[in-house]
């Protein structure tokens, strides 16, 4: 019985590096958090002015996952301050990196 509830927490375990790499995972927190001033999504049309868009972002030459995880790491002078925890930073990371 105590061989079988390892096994479980393990397989559990594992699976949340996994979701947290999800875009569609990233997708909804960013329709959450982030859409009041960015475009997240194709098909969404208004935001603010000074935000460019996930797409944008996604096409930059120097965006890569690294990079992506250290901006959303660290505090934001024209953004507020959400303490993503490295999971939804992944998840996060994942969705804008699809949009390209």
């Amino acid at each position: 019985m105590r061989r079988s509830v390892a096994v479980v927490l393990a397989l559990a375990l594992l699976a949340l590096p996994a979701a947290a790499q999800d875009p569609s995972v990233g997708g909804k927190l960013a329709v959450r958090w982030c859409m009041a001033c960015h475009v997240v999504e194709p098909n969404q049309s208004t935001a603010t002015d000074n935000a460019p868009t996930f797409r944008a972002i996604a096409a930059r030459p120097g965006t890569t996952a690294s990079s992506l995880d250290r901006y959303l790491s660290i505090g934001h002078t024209l953004m507020p301050d959400f303490s993503l925890s490295s999971q939804e930073r992944d998840a996060l990371v994942a969705y804008i990196l699809s949009l390209r």
